[in-house]
C-alpha cells in the first residue's frame, strides 16, 4: 500500500502535470478514478443533453458540466459528478481558470456496477454538505433515480412506477422529466 507524503489540496491537484488520468481528492488523499463504462457514459451525456435543451428553451442560463468537470467541494475534497449544473448566478461567480468552487446546484451521478449504495449515499451527503441543492443518483440497471435535497429528504423514483417524473424543484423551475424519456434510449438491446 502506497502512503502519500502529505495531504493534497485542490490547488495542488490543479497544478499537477496532466498524466492522462483523472483524480479526486478525498480528505486530502489523491484517488485515481476510473472512467465510466459504455452505458453509464451514454446515459450521462443523454441527461446533459436533456438538461441543456431545457435550459436553452427556458432561457435559464447557467452551466452544464460533464464527467471530467472537477468541483472543489472544499480545499481537501473534490468530486467529479457525471453531470453538474450551476445556476446562472453561480456560474457567473466562477473563475474559468480553476475548478468550480462549491458543489454544483444539481449534481448527477450515474451508478456504475462497482458503486455500492452506501458509496452513492455518501457522495450525495458530500454534495449536500458543500452546498448542492439537488442530487440525482441515476441507476440504469434498476431504472431508478434517488433524489436528495437539503435537510436529508430522499425520494426514490422508478421507471416501473406509472408516471414517474423528476422535478427540477427550485434549481430548475418548471423541469418535469419523465423517467420514460430519461431511460428510453437504453431500453432496446439492439442499439
Amino acid at each position: 500500500m502506497l502512503i502519500q507524503e502529505r495531504l493534497y489540496t485542490a490547488k495542488d491537484l490543479a497544478d499537477m502535470p496532466d498524466d492522462g488520468k483523472q483524480y479526486e481528492l478525498h480528505n486530502g488523499v489523491l484517488i485515481e478514478v476510473a472512467g465510466s463504462k459504455y452505458q453509464q457514459t451514454r446515459l450521462a451525456i443523454w441527461i446533459a443533453y436533456l438538461l441543456t435543451r431545457f435550459i436553452m428553451e427556458h432561457k435559464l442560463g447557467g452551466a452544464i458540466t460533464g464527467a471530467d468537470g472537477t468541483f472543489e467541494l472544499n480545499p481537501y475534497n473534490t468530486r467529479i459528478p457525471d453531470v453538474g449544473y450551476l445556476s446562472a448566478a453561480r456560474a457567473a461567480q466562477q473563475d474559468d481558470n480553476r475548478y468550480p468552487v462549491g458543489a454544483p446546484d444539481l449534481a448527477i451521478e450515474v451508478v456504475s456496477p462497482s458503486n455500492s449504495p452506501r458509496e452513492m449515499q455518501e457522495r450525495a451527503g458530500e454534495y449536500l454538505a458543500a452546498g448542492a441543492l439537488l442530487i440525482w443518483i441515476v441507476n440504469a440497471q434498476t431504472k431508478t433515480v434517488d433524489v436528495y435535497q437539503p435537510g436529508g429528504q430522499r425520494d426514490v423514483f422508478s421507471l416501473t412506477t406509472d408516471g414517474a417524473v423528476l422535478s427540477g424543484y427550485a434549481v430548475l423551475p418548471g423541469l418535469s422529466l419523465s423517467l420514460n424519456e430519461l431511460f428510453a434510449p437504453f431500453e432496446s438491446k439492439a442499439e
